[in-house]
């Protein structure tokens, strides 16, 4: 594959649309937010969408692994 062909990490606009049946960011944000989809607004108030939670949700593809919390031991010891 070449290097212009390769997919983005992120879902394009157009994807976006397909996704969500809306054009406008602010429309696609209120999708994305009614039916509880993980995602983040750029500085252009545009959406973010991860293309591996996409296929996740979509059922295509494994679950994201979970980002796992740890307390900080070491902090406990230096008290």
């Amino acid at each position: 594959m070449a290097q212009a062909e390769r997919l983005s990490i992120f879902l394009t606009q157009d994807e976006l649309v397909e996704l969500t049946g809306r054009k406008s960011a602010r429309h696609q944000l209120e999708w994305l937010d009614l039916k509880g989809w993980k995602h983040e607004e750029n500085a252009a108030g545009r959406p973010i969408v991860s293309r591996a939670y996409a296929e996740y949700r979509l059922g295509g593809g494994p679950a994201p692994e979970a980002r796992r919390l740890r307390p900080n031991l070491t902090a406990a010891d230096n008290a």
